[in-house]
């Protein structure tokens, strides 16, 4: 009840102040939502390590609150209108002896195309922090291999239609890509991975009225460009041989070009020094000493949201001693704009379905 309680003072609060300062606006720049789905969907087993036992079907009951942005700075960034907000989810992972139940709470960017017409749709990322109530044990819990810690980081990819009803009142249909993952921290940490089907409303608390972009101007104002950055970065993953936390140290320089306001291409090398490859050469022989330094190329996308940029790169190692890892790796994070030259960020590595490390990172933009 005081989850309860607390969730509604919250919604009433954004309520208030979205009120408050649209009172005085004839054109708001952005109009506040109100949002409810449930999700039903299926654990996927991408692991032959992962027993049987642990396949299930999720279901999950979400709430979103949002603004949607209108104005002409935020159509220039995507050629859309992008919505930034909050989401809440209760999961019962179907399967209360080895994978519990689970909350999540979680910050998304959501750009929005064909916004204007009665049929829209739209794509959104999320980024959040996982708790889950059944983690691994080798005692009581021996065959959840998935997550071993109560706190986890939460990822999500959407793709959504939705029907508007009218002006204040959305139907949506989604489709989900949910995956938790500590990030290394704590082993056995395979991960969880369950694809969602969404069912759900919105509510927008003033008619949302979507305004016919100017195209021509926002098509002439933007020229491509080339733009650099580098970034130096500190993250910390465990090892399965004891409970020790290791750090790793990298560098990061890469270069690209940005084809519109949002969207950007770019390319470069990675380097990192992986403490826990140390302490893995002092329990195996097969494992050299020098598989601390590892050397890296990759591509990546960037899409922008105002100071906050989502990135996605795919790499090779170029120089890698350990061959007990993947040649090749993902990583996944964000960075926010903290001074015209400087940014700060997170992201995630991992080797296919498994996540490696979280890092947190600084960066000079040149």
């Amino acid at each position: 009840m005081r989850m309860i309680k607390s969730l509604i003072t919250l919604c009433l609060l954004f309520i208030f102040l979205d009120v408050f300062s649209q009172a005085s606006e004839e054109r708001p720049s952005a109009f506040f939502s109100l949002g409810a789905r449930y999700n039903y969907g299926f654990v996927i087993r991408h692991s032959k390590a992962l027993p049987e036992e642990t396949q299930s079907n999720p279901v999950g009951y979400q709430l979103d609150a949002g603004w949607h942005f209108i104005g002409e700075k935020a159509r220039d960034y995507c050629n859309c209108y992008p919505r930034l907000g909050l989401s809440f989810y209760y999961w019962d992972y179907r399967n209360p002896d080895i994978l519990g139940q689970g909350l999540t709470l979680m910050a998304f960017a959501e750009p929005f195309f064909k916004a204007r017409d009665r049929l829209r749709f739209s794509a959104r990322a999320g980024l959040g922090l996982n708790y889950q109530n059944m983690p691994y044990d080798s005692v009581n819990n021996p065959l959840n291999l998935a997550y071993s810690t109560h706190f986890a980081f939460a990822v999500l990819l959407n793709f959504n239609a939705g029907f508007r009803i009218n002006e204040q009142w959305t139907l949506s249909l989604g489709i989900n890509y949910n995956h938790i993952s500590n990030g290394g921290v704590k082993l056995p940490n395979k991960g969880l991975n369950y694809p969602t089907v969404s069912l759900g409303a919105e509510y927008y608390f003033r008619k949302a009225v979507f305004p016919e972009p100017a195209r021509k101007q926002t098509r002439s104002a933007f020229q491509p460009s080339w733009q650099g950055n580098v970034s130096v970065f500190l993250g910390f993953k465990g090892i399965q041989e004891d409970e020790e936390l290791y750090f790793v140290k990298g560098l990061s320089i890469q270069g690209g070009r940005r084809i519109s306001p949002a969207s950007a291409f770019a390319g470069g090398l990675e380097y990192i020094y992986d403490d826990s490859e140390l302490a893995m050469s002092r329990i195996y022989t097969s494992i050299t000493e020098k598989a601390v330094n590892r050397l890296s190329g990759f591509g990546a996308y960037e899409f922008s949201a105002g100071d906050i940029t989502f990135f996605f790169n795919m790499g090779i190692y170029l120089y890698s001693p350990d061959r007990h890892t993947s040649l090749l790796y993902q990583r996944y994070g964000f960075r926010l704009k903290i001074w015209r030259f400087l940014s700060t960020g997170l992201s995630l590595k991992a080797h296919g379905h498994v996540a490696s490390f979280f890092d947190v990172r600084l960066i000079g933009v040149m």
